[in-house]
C-alpha cells in the first residue's frame, strides 16, 4: 500500500480556475473543498458524463448557486452527443474547447460559506432543492495523494480501501448561542437514528456509526490526456424530512478508536429507561380520542341557545325535536366510547398487567400494587354517568331494549374485555343508532357508559368531570390549543401523567414506536436556533487498518439547505393536464370508464346510505332550531340480497372525473377565500383563441 498521505482536493477539472483573488489562504481552501453540481434536467447522469468527456473544465458551470424560481441559475451547456462522431472529431472538438479562455467562477471559501448570497440584490441561502422540483445535485471530490502536483491516488478496494460520504448538519451547542455551530454526523446504530456531536467539536473527525452514503467513480482525462477520476454521490435532498426528525444527541463521544473497539463488542445494548413510546400510546389510543368526544358534546350544548334570527329568538326548551337530537348524539358517542374503553383495557392489560388483573378479579391482589397504581384504581372506581345522562340514553319508544348505565369507568373496562364482548364488538357492521334494527341488536355490550353526552336538559357532561380530582391542586392543565372550544377536555391530561407515573421505567419493549409527529416535536425542541444548514464531507476509510489509519475526511463543502417539498423559493416542474375536449353529452359519452373502484360489502351500505342525501340535507343538519332536520341515514349495514352479502366494482372514466374535479376545485377555493384571501396569486388563465372542442 502507498505510503503518500492521501488527501481530498477539488474535482481536477476545476483546479485551473482557483487563483483569481489575492487571499493565497482562501484559494488554499477553496482548492479543499468538494464540489456540489447542480442539474435542472432529467437526463444529469448523461451531461455530467458528457461533460468529463467533452471538456471535462465546463463542469465549473454547474455549480450550484442560490436560486429560486424567479431568479433561476443559468442553464449549463448540453454536451450529450445524440449523434454519434468519429473519434478524430471528438478530439478536434475537445482541442477547441480547450483553447477558450477560461473565466473563474469559483466562489471563495468566505463566500460560498455566506448564508446570505446576493441574487439580484436580494439575499437568499444556497438551497437545494428535490427531485420533484426538477433539480438534482451530485456531490464530486478528487482523491489525490499529498505530494507535489496531486497525482491520482487510486483505490484498492481488495485492501479493504472504502470512499464514502456523509452529510453533517451544523447545529448550535447545548447552550444555544446561534451563532456557535457545530458540525454533528448523522449516525444510526443500536440506539436509532441521531444527530452525534462529534468529539472535540472537530468537523474534520469521523464519528463511528455515521451513515456513510455511496459514491461512484466518474474516469475522464485531463488537458494533458491522463487518467483521472472524479468521486461523485447523489445528494440526498429527499431525505430532509428524515433528517429533520432525527434526535439530536449534545453529549460528545470518545475518540474515534474508543468507539471502534466499543462497537466489536456484538452484545446487545441495555434499553434505554424510557416510557414516552407508552404514554404516547395512551394518548393516541385513548386520551386524544376522549379529548375529542369531550368537545362535541360541547358544541352541541352551544347550539341549543344560539339565536337563529335577527329577533334572538332561540330554540325553545325544550323543543320537539330536542329529545332526538340528544338520543341520536349520546348513541353516536357510546359507539366510540365503548372501542375507547376496549382500547384503554387492553393498554392496561398490556403495560400495567398487575393492575389490570386486580381490575378483573374484582379487587382480588389489591394490596400487592404499587401506590402509584393503587392510586390509579381507586380514581377509576369513581367516575360514572350521571342521572341526567344515564336518563337521556334510554330510547324514546316504550317496549324498547332497556341497557343499565355501569356503575363506575372501572366496572366498564372489566366488562367490555368480557368473553365474547370484543368480539361481537368489533365484528358488528351496524352503527348505534336508536332505530330498532340496530338499537336492539345482541352485537353491542349490554351496558352504556359513554365517556362524554349531553343530558336531558342539554348540558354537557359524563365521567370527565371527575378528572380534576387527579389534581391536588384542584386546577386542570394550562398547556392547550388556544382558543380551545372545550377547556374541559384539557382535563384528560391528568389521566394521562397519573398512568404514566403508574408506568415502570423500561425499555418500551411492548409499545409500538413513537409516533412521527412525535419525534419531530422532540427534534425541533432539541434544536432550537437552527437555521437547517448542512454540509458533505468525503470519507476514505482503511478498513481492515483500526486506529492505526483514521478515516481522512475532506473539507467541508459550502454551507446549504435542504429545501422542503412545498418550499416557495422551489422551480416547478412543468406538468400538463390535458382536460376533455368535447364535453357534451354526445362527446362524453365516448370516453372509456376503465378505472375501476372495488368496495366492500360494507362501504358499499355506506356508500348508498350517502347516495340519499342532497345538499339541502346537509345545509339543515347543522343549521339551529327551527330550521334544523337530522339526517337519516338508517341503522347502516352492508349491501345484501337476502343471506348474500354483495360487493361492487364501479367503472369511472378519469376523464370525466378530472372535470367534476376541476369544477369542485374552484368552488371550493372560490368559497375560502373569504378566509384565505388568496384567489389573486391562486390561477392565471391566458386566451388560446380557436382551441374548439368539437372539431
Amino acid at each position: 500500500m502507498s505510503a503518500h498521505p492521501i488527501q481530498w482536493q477539488a474535482p481536477q477539472p476545476l483546479w485551473g480556475r482557483f487563483g483569481t483573488t489575492p487571499a493565497a489562504a482562501a484559494v488554499a481552501d477553496d482548492q479543499k473543498r468538494p464540489a456540489i453540481l447542480r442539474f435542472a434536467t432529467d437526463d444529469f447522469m448523461e451531461q455530467m458524463l458528457a461533460t468529463l468527456a467533452r471538456d471535462p473544465s465546463r463542469i465549473d458551470s454547474l455549480l450550484a448557486r442560490p436560486e429560486s424560481w424567479r431568479s433561476p441559475m443559468s442553464s449549463s451547456p448540453d454536451l450529450i452527443e445524440r449523434t454519434p462522431v468519429p473519434v478524430v472529431a471528438q478530439v478536434a472538438k475537445r482541442s477547441l474547447f480547450s483553447r477558450k479562455p477560461k473565466q473563474s467562477v469559483i466562489a471563495t471559501s468566505h463566500e460560498a460559506d455566506d448564508p446570505n448570497s446576493q441574487v439580484e440584490g436580494k439575499k437568499i441561502p444556497l438551497k437545494l432543492y428535490q427531485p420533484a422540483h426538477q433539480r438534482f445535485y451530485l456531490v464530486a471530490s478528487s482523491l489525490v495523494c499529498g505530494i507535489p502536483g496531486l497525482p491520482e491516488r487510486a483505490i484498492a478496494p481488495s485492501q479493504g480501501e472504502l470512499v464514502n460520504f456523509v452529510i453533517r448538519r451544523l447545529l448550535p451547542g447545548s447552550g444555544g448561542q446561534t451563532g456557535d455551530l457545530h458540525e454533528f454526523a448523522y449516525v444510526k446504530d443500536a440506539k436509532g437514528a441521531r444527530w452525534q456531536r462529534l468529539a472535540g467539536d472537530s468537523g474534520d473527525q469521523a464519528a463511528y456509526g455515521e451513515d456513510l452514503l455511496p459514491v461512484f467513480p466518474m474516469a475522464y482525462q485531463d488537458d494533458n490526456a491522463r487518467a483521472r477520476t472524479l468521486w461523485s454521490g447523489f445528494v440526498p435532498v429527499g431525505r430532509r424530512e428524515e433528517y429533520f426528525a432525527a434526535d439530536v444527541d449534545q453529549t460528545a463521544p470518545g475518540p474515534y478508536a474508543q468507539s471502534q473497539r466499543e462497537g466489536l463488542d456484538i452484545a446487545v445494548p441495555d434499553p434505554q429507561l424510557s416510557k414516552m413510546a407508552r404514554v404516547a400510546q395512551f394518548q393516541l389510543d385513548v386520551a386524544e380520542p376522549w379529548k375529542n368526544l369531550i368537545r362535541a358534546s360541547v358544541k352541541l350544548q352551544g347550539t341549543f341557545n344560539v339565536p337563529v334570527n335577527t329577533g334572538g329568538d332561540a330554540e325553545p326548551s325544550p323543543s320537539p325535536i330536542r329529545p332526538k337530537r340528544i338520543l341520536d348524539f349520546n348513541l353516536a358517542q357510546q359507539n366510540v366510547s365503548w372501542l375507547i374503553l376496549l382500547d384503554f383495557a387492553d393498554y392496561l392489560g398490556t403495560h400495567l398487567e398487575d393492575l389490570w388483573n386486580v381490575i378483573a378479579n374484582g379487587g382480588a391482589g389489591y394490596a400487592s400494587l404499587s401506590q402509584r397504581r393503587k392510586d390509579l384504581y381507586d380514581w377509576l372506581g369513581q367516575p360514572g354517568m350521571s342521572p341526567g345522562l344515564t336518563a337521556a340514553m334510554q330510547p324514546l319508544t316504550s317496549g324498547a331494549k332497556i341497557r343499565v348505565a355501569s356503575n363506575s369507568l372501572r366496572a366498564s373496562l372489566a366488562a367490555i374485555r368480557a368473553t365474547g364482548v370484543r368480539e361481537n364488538l368489533e365484528a358488528t357492521t351496524l352503527t348505534y343508532t336508536a332505530d330498532p334494527a340496530s338499537f336492539e341488536s345482541e352485537d353491542w355490550p349490554d351496558f352504556h357508559f359513554v365517556l362524554a353526552g349531553v343530558d336531558s336538559s342539554g348540558t354537557s357532561t359524563g365521567p370527565y368531570s371527575d378528572l380534576y380530582k387527579l389534581d391536588p391542586s384542584g386546577t386542570s392543565p394550562t398547556v392547550s390549543i388556544s382558543p380551545d372550544p372545550a377547556p374541559q377536555a384539557n382535563d384528560v391530561d391528568l389521566l394521562t401523567t397519573m398512568v404514566g407515573r403508574a408506568l415502570d421505567a423500561d425499555g418500551d419493549a411492548k409499545a409500538p414506536p413513537i409516533p412521527f409527529a412525535l419525534q419531530v416535536k422532540n427534534a425541533l425542541l432539541a434544536s432550537v436556533g437552527d437555521a437547517g444548514w448542512f454540509v458533505i464531507r468525503f470519507v476514505h476509510q482503511r478498513r481492515d487498518c483500526g486506529p492505526l489509519h483514521p478515516p481522512t475526511l475532506s473539507a467541508p463543502t459550502q454551507r446549504f439547505q435542504l429545501a422542503s417539498f412545498f418550499d416557495p423559493d422551489a422551480p416547478a416542474r412543468p406538468i400538463r393536464i390535458s382536460m376533455p375536449m368535447d364535453t357534451s353529452p354526445a362527446g362524453l359519452r365516448k370516453y372509456n370508464k376503465n378505472t375501476a373502484f372495488i368496495l366492500s360489502d360494507m362501504l358499499c351500505g355506506q356508500v348508498q346510505r350517502a347516495k340519499g342525501l342532497g345538499f339541502i340535507d346537509l345545509v339543515l343538519s347543522v343549521l339551529p332550531w327551527p330550521l334544523h332536520k337530522d339526517l337519516d341515514v338508517g341503522p347502516g349495514g352492508p349491501c345484501s340480497s337476502g343471506s348474500l352479502n354483495i360487493g361492487m366494482i364501479c367503472s369511472l372514466s378519469i376523464p370525466i372525473i378530472t372535470i367534476c374535479a376541476l369544477i369542485i376545485l374552484i368552488i371550493m377555493v372560490s368559497l375560502l377565500d373569504f378566509i384565505f384571501r388568496w384567489m389573486p396569486f391562486f390561477i392565471m388563465c391566458f386566451p388560446l383563441p380557436k382551441f374548439k372542442g368539437k372539431s
